[in-house]
């Protein structure tokens, strides 16, 4: 992966939790507004960063109505809120291949085969792990 689409990740997780559910044309938009950005995505890179994301899960449909009259439905994306609590979780549910060189010295391997940063109120697990429904 390009050092640009791991920054494009991180971005686009940081907007999605600034900004909540939007759909990828909305998320096109933040990232045009956003200073740090030159080059946005074409649709179909956007939605296969957006789908590809573990951080990332979609939350519905919209329907969106084109030019011609014709409507379609387009998918909703938002961040995990479940696991993603606060802002600073975002960093301990990052995968290996879009951490920060520092991030990547500090992960750790989990008990369930993650690579994750793990956060200080838990230090033998990942926030996955940490955050997981229990098992009845």
């Amino acid at each position: 992966m390009s050092a640009n689409n791991r920054r494009m990740r991180r971005l686009v997780v940081q907007l999605l939790w600034e900004h909540g559910q939007s759909t990828k044309e909305r998320v096109a938009l933040l990232l045009a507004e956003h200073k740090s950005v030159r080059n946005i995505p074409s649709p179909h890179s956007l939605s296969a960063l957006l789908s590809k994301n573990p951080q990332i899960i979609s939350v519905g449909v919209e329907k969106v109505e084109n030019s011609v009259g014709n409507s379609t439905n387009h998918l909703v994306y938002d961040v995990d809120r479940y696991l993603i609590r606060d802002n600073d979780d975002i960093i301990y549910t990052r995968s290996p291949t879009v951490m920060t060189p520092k991030q990547k010295k500090l992960a750790q391997k989990c008990s369930c085969g993650r690579i994750r940063v793990f956060p200080k109120f838990s230090p033998d697990m990942c926030l996955h792990c940490y955050r997981a429904p229990p098992e009845l």
